[in-house]
């Protein structure tokens, strides 16, 4: 038995990983946490990725990363952060994005980004941004490469459609029995 190869990808970076020999599909699903949000679970993930592949994770397994609309939606995450019965990577990563030409940050969800929790010191120059699991209600820039667990939400949000269609340059494990 080989083991599956898959590639974390963002605008044309590529870092490969491997995955542990068999098939992913059958494997055990990684250890989480979830509570109810704001008309949504939310669901930290105990498995580590990079920024790419856990948005195509919780994607499709859940909805979408999280974005957070408002300081209620932030203390519901801090708290859920707090009580994690695995160990945390420093950061979490949400559905936050900086757009490639600017410095302009969006939800990869397409929430407005009414509501911001900036650390003003992170001087890391990434288009992927995380919540920090230590300090409380903090958000930074964090390198997309960086295996990191992250936060999934599971029902849409108000008016929102799924989308089932995305292009990808991630290989997919293959079963073979």
């Amino acid at each position: 038995m080989g083991s599956s190869r898959l590639i974390c990808s963002f605008i044309g970076v590529l870092i490969h990983l491997r995955e542990s020999p068999g098939c992913s599909e059958l494997a055990p699903p990684p250890p989480s946490i979830s509570t109810p949000g704001v008309g949504m679970n939310v669901t930290l993930v105990g498995k580590r990725l990079c920024w790419s592949d856990a948005l195509f994770y919780c994607r499709d397994y859940h909805w979408d990363l999280l974005t957070l609309r408002g300081p209620v939606e932030q203390e519901i995450v801090d708290h859920l952060v707090a009580r994690a019965p695995f160990p945390l990577t420093s950061h979490l990563w949400v559905g936050l994005r900086r757009s490639i030409q600017g410095s302009s940050w969006f939800w990869m969800s397409g929430d407005p980004m009414d509501f911001t929790q900036w650390d003003e010191a992170s001087q890391e120059s990434s288009p992927c941004g995380g919540i920090s699991s230590s300090e409380r209600s903090t958000w930074r820039q964090r390198f997309c490469g960086e295996h990191l667990n992250f936060i999934c939400f599971t029902g849409p949000t108000e008016g929102a459609k799924k989308v089932r269609f995305h292009s990808t340059t991630r290989v997919k494990p293959t079963c073979k029995n």
